[in-house]
């Protein structure tokens, strides 16, 4: 028996639980779940579901779909928040170098990934935003 589930595994179950489809904008993304859980409160006798990150010291906790959505989209908007916090720094510290040697390979490719992250993440939360939005028949 399998310990540990994978991140595409984990993702295909969320995708099919859910009904919610976003495997191409996850792709190279800097979000990489970790485990899938179903967890029960045997106090309360509630259950939820929680995600655990590769990397990352928060979880999502939800019952269900729209809670979901609403979880993992407030969880981007902060990733997306410290990729700006990140690339201000990165800036300041550019401008404040002056003269100084530093790897401007490495602060490029600092940049690219920050970029590349936002990106991704953008494009994540624009496809849950519209799985919220009620269908228009």
């Amino acid at each position: 028996m399998k310990e540990k589930s994978t991140h595409e595994e984990i993702y295909e179950k969320l995708s099919s639980l859910f009904n919610l489809k976003f495997k191409a904008q996850l792709k190279d993304s800097p979000i990489e779940f970790d485990n899938f859980l179903l967890v029960k409160n045997v106090v309360l006798e509630n259950e939820n579901y929680v995600i655990l990150f590769r990397k990352e010291k928060e979880i999502l906790k939800f019952r269900n779909r729209d809670e979901f959505l609403s979880s993992f989209i407030s969880f981007i908007d902060i990733k997306i928040n410290q990729f700006e916090e990140e690339f201000k720094d990165l800036q300041k510290f550019e401008s404040m170098s002056m003269g100084i040697k530093y790897n401007e390979n490495e602060v490029y490719m600092r940049h690219e990934s920050i970029g590349h992250g936002t990106t991704k993440l953008n494009q994540i939360r624009e496809k849950l935003v519209n799985a919220n939005k009620p269908s228009s028949k």
